[in-house]
């Protein structure tokens, strides 16, 4: 009896698990809508201006956001493409997996 108590505690703990771990999928952004969004002027790039002009959760430095969007164009050439966008959450989801893989 304390075998199937302990074993149905198992299960439901696995089971909670699971659904907690899929309904962080279903949070992902969409780097794509992320980036229509950014993208104000609608010219297909992402300008320094647009990023510092977006509404964020919690208050981001200038600094900060200069180094960020700096490591997103790759190219150096003062704009960020839609692949330099996907590339670069590509690399913070990365990161992101790691930290949680470690813990």
């Amino acid at each position: 009896m304390k075998t199937t108590i302990l074993k149905f505690a198992l299960f439901s703990f696995a089971l909670l698990a699971f659904s907690q771990v899929n309904a962080q999928d279903k949070k992902k952004p969409d780097p794509e809508k992320m980036f229509t969004t950014l993208d104000t002027n609608k010219d297909g790039t992402i300008s320094l201006e647009e990023m510092k002009a977006r509404k964020t959760k919690k208050e981001v430095s200038a600094e900060a956001q200069e180094k960020r969007f700096a490591a997103m164009d790759a190219d150096a050439n003062g704009a960020v493409t839609l692949e330099e966008f996907k590339t670069s959450m590509a690399k913070v989801k990365g990161k992101g997996e790691g930290k949680k893989k470690q813990e």
